[in-house]
């Protein structure tokens, strides 16, 4: 069992008095934290991985079936960019420019398809979820606007705000009906992860007192969980192979069994492995993460000490489905990558096993384990 104890001690090759805990993935030097990570020294490095966050970012927008949508959609981003700095500006006002201030949301007029034909034409066939050749058919105009956006840190603007269930708000009574559940009881447990049933009993798991590094295990766990939700905005369960991938690959108690001794170290090193993992953060993530935690932990407010422990009940349960659900879907990649094996189909798989880095069965067998016996404790008398 690994602890953070045991870290590397070399010193860290930005500020040199601290330990050096992680690799950057491009230049390959030691650092000891985000804030070293994104220092003047390395701004080449990080500056170039929120770029291409960025334009995968623009990727996404594109619909399978139709690239030229995609390609109006990523002319559409560039534009609000353009007009975010041209409100900055006052003297695009007196140069005429085309975009109309109150416009916003109209359809591209004329001059704007034709720039539009003019993207489509530069982008025309290359792959575009490849973010490093999207970024080289990009004018100089266009990837300077994108270096302003990132300079500016108004990345998230591109990306629609998840509905985050523990974040609402919630009032439930105190006097409710005896046998009917009232709307607001309705709509709570609505709104979160339907608690997985039957919890086993913390004391037929564990005879003795649980270590206080439990609940410090439990938060690095939550902290990579809510980093995964708002990562994909919402949609955990669309692809739960995907997910699960991205969750282990932050989350070191789940994928190495890495034990914390504080709650912070197990929220910083969630912040830690995104950075080795090259997945977006910036200054706020870490307030965010905690945050979660704690909403997560405090259960909803104004709703009575009975649900004190919904949420966190709730988080544990959803993180529980999404690895039975991945457990099973990774048993039908297998079966589907044998049988294309044996029968030389040309049909594609809707995951690919080769990005997969962090997913294997006896992991997922070993993590829904895991999840039980916190879930167990997060019934139990020691929370």
């Amino acid at each position: 069992m690994q602890n953070t104890s045991t870290m590397n001690e070399e010193s860290c090759k930005i500020c040199f008095n601290k330990n050096a805990k992680y690799n950057c993935p491009r230049c390959n030097i030691l650092y000891c934290s985000v804030q070293c990570y994104k220092s003047q020294q390395h701004l080449e490095c990080s500056e170039g991985f929120y770029r291409e966050n960025v334009v995968e970012e623009l990727a996404l927008q594109k619909a399978e079936a139709d690239a030229s949508k995609s390609t109006k959609s990523m002319l559409e981003i560039l534009q609000r960019i353009e007009q975010t700095d041209a409100q900055l500006d006052e003297e695009s006002d007196s140069e005429g420019a085309t975009s109309d201030p109150e416009g916003d949301g109209e359809e591209l007029d004329s001059d704007d398809e034709a720039q539009a034909d003019e993207l489509a034409n530069r982008l025309n066939g290359i792959d575009l979820d490849n973010a490093a050749e999207v970024w080289d058919r990009l004018t100089s105009a266009e990837k300077e606007e994108f270096q302003r956006f990132i300079e500016n840190g108004d990345i998230a603007k591109m990306l629609p705000e998840p509905t985050i269930w523990w974040a609402q708000e919630y009032k439930v009574d105190l006097v409710q009906p005896a046998e009917v559940r009232s709307q607001q009881e309705a709509k709570l447990l609505e709104a979160c992860p339907k608690v997985v049933k039957n919890i086993q009993k913390l004391s037929d798991i564990l005879p003795n007192a649980p270590s206080p590094a439990v609940r410090h295990n439990i938060v690095n766990v939550l902290a990579a969980y809510t980093f995964v939700y708002r990562y994909f905005l919402g949609d955990v369960h669309e692809n739960a192979l995907e997910t699960v991938d991205c969750l282990l690959s932050v989350c070191l108690n789940l994928k190495s069994s890495t034990v914390f001794d504080t709650e912070q170290m197990a929220v910083t090193s969630v912040i830690g492995e995104c950075c080795n993992q090259q997945l977006p953060t910036d200054k706020e993530t870490a307030a965010v993460l905690r945050s979660d935690v704690q909403m997560l932990f405090a259960g909803p407010t104004g709703c009575g000490k009975q649900y004190r422990r919904l949420f966190l009940l709730s988080a544990l349960s959803d993180i529980r489905q999404l690895l039975t659900h991945a457990k099973r879907e990774l048993k039908e990649v297998d079966s589907i990558a044998k049988e294309k094996a044996a029968t030389a189909s040309s049909s594609a798989m809707n995951v690919d096993v080769a990005d997969l880095k962090h997913v294997d069965g006896q992991l997922l067998k070993n993590c829904i384990k895991k999840i039980d016996f916190y879930l167990a404790y997060a019934r139990s008398q020691y929370l």
